[in-house]
């Protein structure tokens, strides 16, 4: 089979002039004026998108995500380390990605997790943002921010307390609406809540987290229910579609033909506010609206294997080349053979096709 090239010489955006930094990695190709291209798959699909995981630990879990017992949390020292999470970026920076998202697991578990935002921060990533439950970001939201955080989006799936006790076994909801309301007086630039919609429990509750967000000043979205790990188990009649809950939120929001759908720089298209304030409502549907065509991530777990897709069940160990001191260039490659086999799709609900389904979302990084 012969290897079509990931580094795309026709970038259209200029990037930092990396020549004269220390340890250049060489890369594949170059663009005209000399600076690295665009990473991008055997797709075409650009990569600018670096979903990191910090830790596989969670203090939740949520029904969807983990089993009650949990997922056993693998030794500390299996983690990489902030030095290797740092090398992990600048080689990705090389390579164009421009945007770093810290995930879990609960990111905020992670010991240090503000000294390592600022640790991003000074390698020259601006745009970081992070997933999290925010059980406990009350007190660590402003450092956070003072490190360089920009963007967060917050699990909520109710703000009734026993509804979303029930879901998430044993969340405290008012310690995320502390968390929350935290972020906001911290001044992060953008803050969403994020809600997986799953049809028997919360899917009443889509009005009144989409109202209690915009009065904070919040972006509300919903998630369809993806048939990874536990949630493969609540099984397909779980799934709440997409088109069920813009229907659910017709009065609210603006019909699909919102030319503004389709903007935004992640798996979410948006629907805007009937009342002409510019609020908007995001919906994830990786089920019936499948956004695969237009993946622009790349993951990396907290063990450092380097996935291609969130449905993804086995990845390459960067971590392992990184300790055995393989060069910058060596590292490269992994990341090439890892992001040439990256599928054109997920394929969930394909008939004899599972491999999903044993995926923990908590070991990859929802």
């Amino acid at each position: 089979m012969s290897r079509l090239p990931i580094v795309c010489t026709d970038t259209d955006a200029s990037l930092p002039d990396l020549r004269a930094e220390a340890d250049p990695i060489p890369l594949a190709a170059r663009g005209t004026s000399g600076f690295p291209g665009w990473l991008a798959d055997q797709q075409g699909r650009r990569l600018k998108y670096l979903r990191l995981s910090v830790t596989d630990r969670c203090d939740l879990t949520c029904r969807y995500c983990m089993p009650p017992e949990g997922v056993p949390a693998s030794p500390k020292e299996e983690f990489l380390s902030f030095e290797e999470i740092v090398r992990v970026i600048h080689v990705f920076q090389h390579l164009g990605v421009r945007t770093v998202r810290l995930t879990g697991g609960e990111p905020l578990v992670r010991k240090g997790i503000e000294k390592l935002v600022a640790m991003i921060r000074d390698a020259g990533i601006e745009d970081i943002a992070m997933t999290s439950n925010a059980s406990a970001l009350g007190k660590k939201a402003k450092p956070l921010a003072q490190a360089g955080l920009r963007r967060l989006n917050v699990s909520l799936d109710s703000l009734n307390p026993e509804r979303f006790a029930h879901m998430t076994r044993g969340g405290d909801l008012s310690r995320v609406l502390e968390g929350i309301d935290a972020a906001l007086e911290a001044g992060l630039a953008e803050v969403k809540t994020n809600a997986v919609v799953v049809r028997g429990h919360n899917d009443g509750d889509l009005a009144e987290l989409v109202e209690w967000a915009w009065s904070k000043g919040v972006t509300p979205r919903f998630i369809e229910l993806m048939p990874l790990g536990e949630g493969a188990k609540l099984g397909r009649g779980a799934v709440v579609s997409v088109a069920e809950m813009k229907a659910s939120l017709s009065h609210l929001l603006i019909p699909e033909n919102d030319p503004e759908y389709r903007t935004d720089r992640g798996p979410a298209g948006y629907l805007m506010a009937r009342d002409g304030s510019g609020r908007k409502v995001g919906f994830i549907g990786a089920v019936t609206d499948n956004f695969c065509h237009r993946c622009n991530r790349v993951r990396v777990t907290a063990r450092g294997e380097i996935r291609a897709c969130l449905a993804s069940p086995s990845g390459f160990s960067l971590r392992d080349a990184l300790r055995a001191g393989h060069p910058n260039e060596e590292v490269l490659r992994l990341v090439e053979d890892a992001l040439f086999g990256k599928r054109a799709g997920h394929e969930f609900y394909v008939d004899g096709v599972d491999r999903h389904h044993d995926v923990d979302m908590s070991r990859i990084g929802g």
